[in-house]
């Protein structure tokens, strides 16, 4: 993106609770690939390198109560977005930066929230962060239903982001994750999914 975004979008991740109570986003781990879509925290870390390049940019924390979550999880969870905007507060975000999403549920969902904002606030150029792992079947969601968002967003690893900031401190783990049997699984589920968008059988929901 050779000129600054509107809008840097942050999908939501999996989310867990710590034995303190407190709510926040998975981290990219096999223990927390359990607990829904993993890598939750490299996204706000990446967002927030973001932030502070772009000053002028929007910050949009995605979701509300979360679909990809464990059932025994309590219904008075707060909602994603409202974790994001914790995590971003403590990585140094500006609170005033921040915009809310709060009833998206799901990747597809999140696309649609996000072109409503884009149509309401006429941004012309806005990030979508994400993990390097989901990037595919987010790139094939919008060339199957938002064609019209092409020259409009940008999706970005978060990933990417991180390694090119401070690789020191996260290339051997990015690494890792990546070589890791439980990865690979859950890139072979994101690929079913491809192959289900481009058959028309995927669950649009």
């Amino acid at each position: 993106m050779k000129k600054g975004p509107d809008a840097i979008a942050i999908l939501s991740s999996g989310i867990k609770q710590n034995p303190s109570g407190h709510w926040a986003s998975t981290d990219l781990t096999q223990e927390d690939d359990v607990l829904g879509a993993p890598g939750g925290t490299l996204r706000v870390r990446a967002v927030a390198i973001l932030a502070d390049k772009y000053p002028r940019a929007v910050i949009v924390a995605m979701g509300g109560k979360g679909f990809d979550v464990p059932r025994n999880y309590p219904e008075n969870r707060p909602l994603l977005c409202e974790i994001l905007q914790d995590e971003l507060l403590d990585a140094g975000v500006p609170a005033e930066r921040i915009v809310l999403e709060r009833e998206s549920n799901n990747t597809y969902q999140q696309l649609v929230a996000l072109t409503a904002l884009i149509r309401n606030r006429g941004w012309t150029r806005v990030a979508v962060m994400t993990n390097r792992w989901h990037i595919p079947r987010t790139r094939t969601i919008l060339k199957s239903k938002f064609p019209e968002l092409k020259s409009t967003l940008t999706i970005v690893s978060a990933e990417e982001v991180l390694i090119a900031n401070n690789s020191d401190e996260w290339e051997s783990g990015i690494v890792q994750a990546y070589a890791s049997e439980w990865l690979a699984q859950r890139i072979d589920r994101e690929e079913q999914g491809i192959r289900q968008i481009m058959e028309g059988t995927y669950n649009f929901k």
